[in-house]
């Protein structure tokens, strides 16, 4: 059987500053599309994401009954209103949503703007997305990820950060090893006989606990080997750090101290192997690697001796010489370079709560700038005044150590952007260094059950895989425009309760997120479109059986089928067994006791039923060789059907399709109706 569930509710969320506080859970359309500034629609803003939900309660209690059972597939279909300006070829990203959202009544066109029920920034419009988490990781090990002291958050959102390979070993093929990121994780791959050392490198000071915290999955290999190396070269394992493990076999969250004894740059060492001798990839994967500064009121401390951290470049002005204004490290600084009437942002945001006192200071070189604009934003995207933080200064005209110190005025995400711009032709350059945010005050613990991912402020938070390491991506071309996605794992995992059914995230990858090309829109319609085209999950499994006893089988070429018991009109949840004739058009005369019009023959066992909407001609139920095979009893054959499957108060026209000697047979025009 082929059973749709329609959906419990959906909404499209929306990451520019505009909008990320927006809900439009009403909208009758839901929209996967790359923003952009509504004014010159050429400066990129963020991404919009898809959210929505099932209701699986009555599909679990008839497993329970036995109702439905054998193997159960699970598939998501959505249905494409249009796409505009999309790639020849694109994928969408499927995953199973890890945290409860309301939908909200708002819309896209309401002014002001609805922010009661989800939207980028929070879960119902006042919950934030699990404090700037926005995955989560499928290790074994449960942990909570770091809030304060950060020196060291290797993310893998924007590529493979300052990590590189050393001390590698070539396979016989000549081949080496090699790295890549793959759905927001560090892949190590290695094959034949071949080996590398993975490094992160990090600056600590001398006589300090610092935290280390990382994900990991050796996956193929058979262990992982785990060292520290310190400034002077000396390697250390288990021995020297208390619950570090040095042997790492298994997917889990690890977690130890270091105590360092100088200081310098140290080397977190990740040592694989491969030992199989095959031409297969070895892979393992990594995710999430933290060091914080333990017992200190840090909160963040960006120094740039490895990378950018978690600045970004945005509102990016290119030169008349077409020109990118440069923004990275260089010298353990925040480089920040500009040419031919060019300028950036460079902007950092942060999480703050209202009940602290906080104390931002960095140390800024104009170089040759002649100024850095630097701007405050709250959590409503104002700009804030000398009134609100003390030390604000819009203009800054000379190298300084600047220091603000503020509270906010409600808790959320808070952003500093310091503006650095080239009014002439010539190349200019300055820098940012020691960026760090402290505070007064007890940071409020925030419960999380699983390790997870920093990743961008809001915008859902979701598990990366299901528990079976399964993921799920659909890919479209100029001849798919529905979605249409396998999520029976995803499933799964929320029918055996083994994670709370929050619905699904629908996104485009993140390489494609973070991107510059301009990736289109793609429009679905939602479950407030008036139209039959709403969100569906089709439950599929195979409920057939073929036993024909003392029946004889309709051999005859030119054969009528029909429906012997089917009703004009059903109630909707009506659940009815239809009984199929099928006879020969034309019965050849015979010299016989029973009539050759009445007679019961069993039909072939490939003998499909479909469903089909009267109105829109749209398939409901589609003829399938697994699902919607017509079974066969003693008295005939026959098909089970739940009505409910069905929109009420619609005319559909039940169908029959039959295959044998090569060819198919259709049979159609039997109508009733669904009613309420």
């Amino acid at each position: 059987m082929i059973y749709r569930i329609y959906g419990q509710k959906d909404t499209t969320i929306y990451e520019s500053n505009l909008r990320k506080n927006q809900n439009t859970g009403k909208d009758e359309i839901l929209e996967i599309t790359k923003l952009y500034d509504e004014d010159t629609n050429s400066i990129w803003v963020g991404n919009s994401r898809v959210l929505t939900t099932f209701d699986l309660t009555s599909i679990s209690q008839s497993i329970v009954d036995g109702d439905i059972s054998g193997s159960i597939k699970y598939k998501l279909n959505l249905t494409s209103v249009e796409e505009n300006e999309v790639q020849s070829e694109y994928s969408l990203d499927i995953f199973p949503i890890s945290q409860s959202w309301s939908e909200g009544i708002g819309k896209w066109l309401h002014t002001p703007i609805t922010k009661t029920g989800c939207n980028w920034g929070t879960t119902d419009g006042n919950t934030i997305w699990n404090v700037n988490s926005s995955s989560i990781f499928n290790g074994s090990s449960v942990s909570s990820n770091p809030t304060e002291g950060i020196v060291l958050s290797q993310t893998f959102a924007n590529g493979t950060g300052s990590t590189f390979l050393t001390e590698s070993i070539n396979d016989i093929a000549g081949n080496s090893p090699f790295m890549f990121v793959e759905d927001e994780r560090l892949v190590v791959s290695a094959s034949n006989f071949s080996g590398t050392t993975l490094i992160f490198p990090l600056y600590l000071e001398n006589a300090k606990t610092y935290g280390v915290q990382f994900q990991i999955d050796p996956k193929d290999y058979t262990d992982v080997q785990f060292r520290v190396e310190t400034p002077d070269g000396q390697i250390n394992g288990s021995d020297v750090y208390t619950d570090m493990v040095g042997n790492i076999t298994t997917a889990s969250t690890q977690s130890f101290d270091l105590n360092t004894t100088s200081e310098g740059e140290h080397k977190l060492r990740f040592t694989f192997f491969d030992n199989e001798g095959t031409s297969k990839s070895t892979t393992g994967i990594f995710d999430e690697v933290f060091v914080t500064e333990k017992d200190s009121n840090t909160l963040i401390w960006e120094t740039f001796s490895v990378n950018e951290g978690s600045f970004v470049q945005r509102n990016v002005i290119k030169g008349t010489d077409n020109s990118t204004p440069f923004q990275g490290v260089k010298n353990s600084k925040l480089q920040l370079e500009a040419r031919s009437i060019a300028g950036a942002d460079a902007e950092y945001s942060k999480h703050l709560e209202s009940s602290l006192q906080y104390t931002i200071t960095s140390e800024l070189n104009l170089g040759t700038f002649p100024s850095f604009g630097f701007t405050m934003y709250d959590v409503n995207d104002l700009k804030m005044n000398p009134s609100q933080v003390t030390g604000l200064q819009s203009q800054i005209t000379a190298s300084s150590t600047q220091s603000l110190v503020f509270t906010p005025p409600k808790s959320g995400t808070y952003r500093f952007a310091y503006t650095y711009f080239q009014s002439g032709s010539g190349g200019v350059t300055g820098s940012i260094d020691n960026f760090r945010i402290s505070y007064s005050g007890s940071l409020p613990i925030v419960p999380q059950t699983e390790a997870s991912y920093f990743k961008n402020e809001g915008g859902g938070t979701w598990y990366t895989a299901s528990l079976s390491n399964t993921n799920v991506s659909q890919k479209f071309t100029k001849y798919t425009t529905d979605l249409n996605a396998d999520v029976t794992d995803y499933v799964n995992d929320w029918i055996n309760g083994s994670r709370p059914n929050n619905g699904f995230i629908i996104k485009r990858p993140i390489a494609e997120e973070s991107s510059s090309i301009r990736y289109g829109s793609s429009k679905f319609f939602s479950n407030d479109t008036h139209t039959i085209y709403v969100p569906t999950l089709e439950v599929q499994w195979d409920d057939s059986s073929f036993v024909t006893g003392s029946l004889l089988e309709l051999t005859g070429d030119d054969i009528v089928i029909y429906p012997k018991n089917l009703l004009s009109e059903y109630k909707e949840n009506s659940k009815a067994r239809i009984r199929i004739v099928g006879r020969e058009r034309y019965p050849q005369r015979s010299f016989s006791e029973s009539n050759p019009y009445t007679t019961i023959k069993y039909l072939p066992q490939n003998t499909y039923y479909q469903v089909r909407d009267a109105e829109t001609n749209l398939v409901i139920v589609p003829f399938d060789t697994t699902y919607t095979k017509v079974s066969c009893d003693a008295n005939g054959n026959y098909f089970d059907f739940w009505f409910n499957t069905l929109q009420p108060e619609r005319f559909y026209n039940m169908e029959f399709r039959v295959d044998r000697d090569n060819r198919q047979q259709y049979f159609d025009g039997h109508v009733f109706k669904v009613v309420r």
